[in-house]
C-alpha cells in the first residue's frame, strides 16, 4: 500500500484532524495482466497533481502571483550613450604666437599701430629714440610729399630736433587750404597761431606758415632699425665717409667736409653731431634721405634748414647725428 497526503484542510492545525483510515488497495486480478500496477501508479500521480493545482490556484492565489512576478523578466535600462571626451579649445584671447601677430598687425593695420605704439619722442628711452631718429627725416619728407601740392612754392623748410616741422610759402587759396587739411590728418598736431596761419599774399595768392609737431610712433616693423646696424666708436670714421660718398652720389654738393659740432655721452653710447652745408635741389636732397635709409646708414638729421637760392637750387644746412657704441 502507498499512502499519499493530497492536501491539508486550511484553518485547522494538523493535530485536530481526524485520523484517516488508510486506503486499502486490493491486488488486481491476474486476469488484467502485468500492466495493472503501472496504471495504478499513473492514476495516483494524476490525483496528486490535480490536488496540488487545486490548492495553489484556489486556496493560495497569492503564491501564484508571487511566482509570476518572480518569473517576469525585468526590463533592461536603456543603454547609456557613449560620449566622446570634449576637447577644450584654447582661449581666443591667448595665442602662442602673440608676438608675431602683433608685429604683423602693425604693418597691416596702421590705426592699430597708432594706438599701441604712439609714444611721444621726449618720453622714449634712449634705445627707442635712436631708432626713431634714424627714420624721422624719411618720414617727414614722405609726409610733405603727401600733403603739399606741386603748385605750392616754399620759401623755407625747417626740421628742428626731431620735434617740429615748419614750412612757409605761397599758393592758391584752395591748394593752401587742402594742404592744411592734409597736415591735420597726419599723425601729430598742427600748432595754432602764430606758428600756423594763412593770409593774403601778392598777385592773388595766399601766403602761409604751417608748423606741425609730428609723432610717427615706434615703427618696430620697419626693416631698418638703427640699433641693429650701429658700430663702435672706432667705426665712426667709416660711417661718416659713407655718408659723404652717398651725398655726392645724390647731388648734395657740400661746400666742405662735415665738421664736428659736439659730442655727448649717453649711457653706453656716444652721440656725435656733424654740420653739413651745401647746395642741392629739394628732389635731390629727398633722394639722399631715401638712399641713406635704403643703405641702412645709422645716422639721423637732427636739424635741416632749406632756403631757395635760384630756380630749383636751394641752400641746405643740416646737423647730422651719429650714434655709436662706446
Amino acid at each position: 500500500m502507498i499512502r499519499i497526503n493530497l492536501a491539508k484542510v486550511p484553518g485547522k492545525p494538523a493535530r485536530e484532524r481526524a485520523p484517516k483510515k488508510p486506503v486499502k488497495v486490493r491486488a488486481v486480478k491476474e486476469s488484467r495482466g502485468s500492466s495493472g500496477p503501472i496504471l495504478v501508479v499513473l492514476v495516483l500521480l494524476a490525483a496528486a497533481g490535480g490536488g496540488f493545482y487545486y490548492y495553489i490556484t484556489y486556496m493560495k492565489p497569492e503564491a501564484v502571483a508571487n511566482a509570476a512576478e518572480q518569473h517576469v523578466a525585468k526590463a533592461l535600462p536603456p543603454p547609456v550613450p557613449k560620449t566622446e571626451p570634449k576637447t577644450v579649445k584654447p582661449s581666443s584671447q591667448v595665442r602662442s604666437n602673440m608676438v608675431e601677430d602683433v608685429v604683423k598687425e602693425l604693418s597691416d593695420n596702421e590705426p592699430a599701430a597708432r594706438n599701441k605704439l604712439d609714444t611721444p619722442y621726449d618720453q622714449m628711452p634712449l634705445a627707442e629714440k635712436i631708432n626713431y631718429e634714424a627714420l624721422f627725416a624719411r618720414n617727414v619728407f614722405d609726409m610733405i610729399t603727401r600733403c603739399m601740392s606741386p603748385g605750392i612754392r616754399l620759401k623755407l623748410l625747417e626740421i628742428d630736433n626731431f620735434q617740429t616741422v615748419s614750412a612757409s610759402g605761397a599758393g592758391a587759396r584752395e591748394m593752401v587750404e587742402e594742404m592744411f587739411t592734409a597736415f591735420k590728418g597726419e599723425r601729430g598736431e598742427v600748432l595754432s597761431k602764430p606758428y600756423s596761419y594763412i593770409k593774403d599774399g601778392e598777385g592773388g595768392s595766399f601766403a602761409f606758415m604751417i608748423t606741425q609737431k609730428p609723432n610717427f610712433g615706434l615703427q618696430v616693423s620697419d626693416p631698418f632699425q638703427a640699433l641693429e646696424h650701429m658700430t663702435f666708436k672706432e667705426g665712426l670714421a667709416l660711417t661718416l665717409k659713407n655718408f659723404s660718398r652717398l651725398a655726392g652720389d645724390c647731388n648734395f654738393k657740400m661746400s666742405a667736409a662735415p665738421s664736428q659740432l659736439n659730442v655727448e655721452k649717453a649711457g653706453d653710447y656716444r652721440r656725435v653731431v656733424y654740420k653739413a652745408v651745401g647746395m642741392s635741389t629739394y628732389g635731390d636732397f629727398h633722394k639722399l634721405v631715401r638712399t641713406l635709409y635704403n643703405e641702412k646708414i645709422p645716422c639721423a638729421f637732427k636739424k635741416i634748414n632749406m632756403i631757395p637760392v635760384k630756380d630749383e637750387q636751394i641752400r641746405v644746412t643740416a646737423e647730422v647725428l651719429f650714434t655709436v657704441k662706446e
